[in-house]
């Protein structure tokens, strides 16, 4: 079809190849808004909007004092939540000019933040190893979880509630929306990353100890452990079908496997520092990265002009 761009496919990965990149502080988190027209950017700078075919800087949200974490964005793109070495989770409305409410209460940097599916709660994790809980309407605290013995890392939500974290005491905790631990899963070391499927069904973990760990949202099984990364893996992303997954990690590449085989299809080479951001756009067509060489690329297949 005229201009339509070619979705990233597991016979195509051959294919996939820059098309945009920009440069920014190093890297932290990268995210698409769900129009998939723009990709917000979290670094060292704080939080910077880029138009995604071109990566044209379109706008940009101060207020963080100090390097910004991690972002989230809730489903319409109105709000985007972000996560602070200053210890504060902001969450800004997109459509009000960026207005910020700041929610308090972890007592040091706050590395991870989610939006519940339904978009009413938002989860955050900070090295003072716990869980905090909050309502996205108006920012107030909710709950606290703690269950684990070291810094937390990585957050991401399930479906009906479920939530899990993992950190530096070499765990996953899935939690009910109670905030009950239902499970607790091992790595052999720490985990650096959490991701969920598009459908909520798979969780996918990165560690230091090498491994791309994909399990059972439902049950807590182990579904598919991969080798993925010599000195550990940083990150991973789904694909919206589920039929891909992408992985980063300290050898200075970013690998593609199919699913759910967990044959690896294709590498991404030239990384002159790791990883640390992975995304899909949510159309399938195009695969954002951002690394500590201070680099975001956008990686597709195809020709994307209209007179294709």
């Amino acid at each position: 079809m005229t201009g339509q761009k070619p979705r990233i496919t597991a016979d195509r990965l051959a294919e996939l190849s820059e098309r945009v990149q920009t440069r920014r502080g190093w890297i932290t988190d990268v995210v698409w808004s769900p129009n998939g027209r723009s990709l917000a950017v979290a670094s060292a700078e704080g939080i910077a909007f880029f138009e995604a075919d071109t990566l044209r800087p379109l706008a940009a949200l101060h207020g963080h004092e100090g390097p910004v974490k991690n972002l989230a964005v809730d489903a319409n793109g109105a709000r985007l939540v972000s996560a602070g070495a200053d210890t504060t989770v902001r969450l800004w409305n997109l459509r009000a000019g960026g207005a910020c409410t700041i929610l308090r209460g972890h007592r040091d940097s706050v590395e991870a933040v989610a939006f519940s599916p339904d978009g009413t709660c938002i989860a955050s994790a900070s090295t003072d190893r716990s869980v905090r809980v909050w309502d996205a309407q108006n920012g107030a605290p909710l709950s606290v979880l703690e269950g684990h013995s070291a810094e937390i890392a990585a957050l991401t939500y399930g479906a009906g509630g479920r939530l899990a974290s993992g950190g530096w005491d070499r765990s996953v905790v899935i939690w009910d929306a109670h905030g009950q631990m239902l499970f607790r899963l091992e790595h052999a070391d720490w985990v650096r990353h959490l991701t969920s499927s598009a459908d909520r069904t798979l969780l996918a973990s990165s560690s230091r100890d090498q491994t791309v760990c994909l399990w059972d949202w439902d049950s807590g099984q182990e579904c598919l452990r991969l080798t993925a990364h010599a000195g550990g893996a940083d990150a991973a992303a789904f694909s919206p079908d589920g039929l891909l997954l992408a992985t980063s990690g300290r050898d200075l590449t970013v690998k593609l496997w199919s699913l759910p085989d967990g044959v690896l299809r294709h590498t991404l080479t030239g990384f002159l520092k790791p990883v640390m951001a992975l995304a899909f756009s949510p159309d399938g067509t195009r695969l954002a990265t951002g690394s500590g060489d201070n680099r975001v690329q956008v990686w597709g297949v195809g020709q994307w002009d209209s007179s294709q």
